[in-house]
């Protein structure tokens, strides 16, 4: 398929409101809708055609490159540092990494990469860690939460975007102030300026020179809500036309992509599809593959689904209203079938015209066989640089006064963190089972004194509570065994927890000016906090 692709540099904050957040907040997707930039280039075309009326679908060009589907705007998403995919994607959903890592820096030699298993393609059995020889060497699996990735065979660049909060207060229209009837406090989370993200249109060659003329009328464009308080300026920059462009990257042609033995489909932007009833829902779109590849429904059959739901709507400038909202499959869900023989053009044609309503905004983007060509299940994951900011805060001079003073206030706001972490594991864990309180409370001793131990330095010494439970009598030690803790027995739990004991600390880091702190930087922060743990739940039981 042929494509028109530019560089969106945003200027000033993008309020692309989605629905999360609270009632009193609006809170922007994490790229630029395509629906957004066809209302931009709408208009612009309006603007140097003023003939046209009202009624802007009574002329035939309006409704060729805005409305009929020829055209079609895709999603800004984040620009990548790499040539063979320079628009990032949506991360697959069935995506999962080991609870507690983090994936490091690109050029990090002190942190290996971190793994990625795709569950499309094995099963969480296999899931095991080579590094360890024990029983308890299966990793605690769960989701990617950097929303967008790029991929170069096993090397995977995970993205996540750049947010402001900003704080208002709503104005009397006449007084031009806060009033006691009207001035409520809303805060607007938009993303951030100085971030670029790469838009893309298809469109055939016949369409080039209209579109490219009204992109190149002016590099300064306006996206989004509230621009006119300070929101919504971009700048367009690197225009090219692609008589061949393929939405995954160079690396990864179709013809080669439909040579597999199962049919993957993974979703590139969120889809809308309705049932037979006329009803908006959220399941996997067999009717509509079926329908696009001309088979039966009953040819596909569906072995796996990672699939999640979010919310759509949007506004219309013409009405002055905010569209209805329907429930739709996000982005990122993965789909996978039985092999079956497929028609290439069929396929092309599916990719161009993607699946559901509004696909003229970007909606219901498909990719077929997406990342099959080497048929990996593991990848491996970094982070890529990242560039300097003119909105990001300049660095303390090293070993300042400033510079300490960040390194504790970053601490302090890490180790809030990880109280909030330690009180949300306590209220969901239960001891379940016959284990006397003064065995409890014997526990909770040890664990105590093991928090600083003199001959450590008052260290902490997770030690000291493995040979109280090595060394129970075999009546108490029995309790423990038979003593449940979520679906493990507690010693068990406690053991795990010793041994690895930031694994259930799935925290990131805080930077203050430049300064960061993260676990890494206090070998006594794990141990500490999961002695703190033990304590906590043991504590609670004897409450029970």
């Amino acid at each position: 398929m042929s494509a028109i692709t530019f560089t969106l540099h945003t200027q000033q904050p993008i309020l692309a409101t989605s629905f999360q957040g609270d009632p009193n907040s609006d809170v922007s997707y994490p790229y630029i809708p395509g629906s957004m930039i066809r209302g931009a280039l709408i208009g612009r075309y309006l603007k140097h055609n003023t003939h046209i009326g009202d009624d802007i679908l009574a002329d035939i060009q309006v409704r060729h490159l805005f409305f009929s589907g020829q055209v079609r705007y895709l999603n800004a998403y984040l620009l990548t540092q790499e040539k063979h995919q320079p628009r990032s994607l949506p991360t697959p959903r069935s995506w999962f990494q080991n609870k507690g890592e983090e994936p490091p820096m690109q050029g990090d030699n002190k942190k290996s990469p971190m793994k990625i298993y795709d569950l499309s393609r094995m099963e969480l059995t296999d899931l095991e860690d080579e590094d360890e020889e024990d029983e308890n060497s299966k990793i605690s699996p769960k989701t990617v939460k950097q929303q967008f990735c790029s991929v170069n065979s096993k090397e995977v660049k995970l993205y996540t975007e750049k947010r402001r909060i900003n704080i208002h207060n709503q104005r009397h229209r006449s007084k031009g102030r806060s009033t006691e009837a009207v001035g409520e406090v809303f805060r607007y989370e938009a993303l951030d300026t100085n971030q670029k993200f790469q838009s893309v249109i298809l469109c055939e060659e016949k369409d080039r020179q209209v579109l490219e003329e009204l992109l190149n009328e002016n590099d300064n464009i306006w996206l989004g809500g509230s621009q006119s308080a300070g929101y919504g300026h971009t700048k367009i920059s690197e225009l090219q036309f692609h008589k061949t462009w393929d939405e995954v990257g160079k690396n990864q042609s179709l013809e080669n992509r439909i040579e597999s033995e199962y049919f993957q489909i993974t979703l590139l932007s969120d889809m809308i599809i309705q049932n037979e009833c006329g009803q908006y829902v959220v399941e996997p779109p067999i009717q509509l593959l079926a329908e696009s590849l001309d088979i039966e429904p009953e040819q596909l059959k569906l072995q796996k689904g990672y699939m999640s739901n979010t919310l759509i709507g949007g506004f219309n400038k013409k009405w002055g209203l905010p569209l209805p909202q329907v429930p739709a499959i996000a982005s990122g869900s993965v789909f996978v079938f039985q092999s079956l023989s497929l028609d290439l053009q069929r396929v092309k044609d599916l990719e161009f015209y993607g699946l559901g309503e509004r696909t003229v905004e970007g909606f219901g983007r498909v990719a077929v066989n997406w990342l099959n060509l080497d048929n990996n299940t593991e990848f491996s994951a970094t982070l890529p640089k990242s560039e300097p900011s003119s909105t990001d805060p300049p660095k303390l001079p090293t070993g300042s006064k400033s510079a300490q003073l960040a390194k504790e206030m970053a601490k302090r706001l890490f180790c809030q963190k990880l109280d909030e972490k330690l009180r949300q594991k306590v209220s969901k864990f239960n001891i379940e089972g016959d284990i006397r309180n003064s065995q409890l409370s014997r526990l909770m001793i040890v664990a105590r004194k093991a928090l600083n131990d003199p001959k450590l330095g008052n260290k902490p010494n997770l030690q000291l509570v493995t040979e109280l439970l090595d060394n129970l009598p075999s009546n108490a030690s029995g309790k423990f065994e038979k003593a449940k803790i979520g679906n493990q027995s507690l010693e068990k739990q406690i053991k795990e927890w010793i041994k690895k004991p930031s694994g259930w600390i799935d925290i990131s880091s805080v930077t203050i000016a430049g300064e960061s702190y993260d676990l890494s930087q206090d070998e006594n922060l794990a141990p500490k906090y999961t002695l703190l743990l033990i304590m906590a739940i043991a504590k609670k039981a004897t409450k029970e």
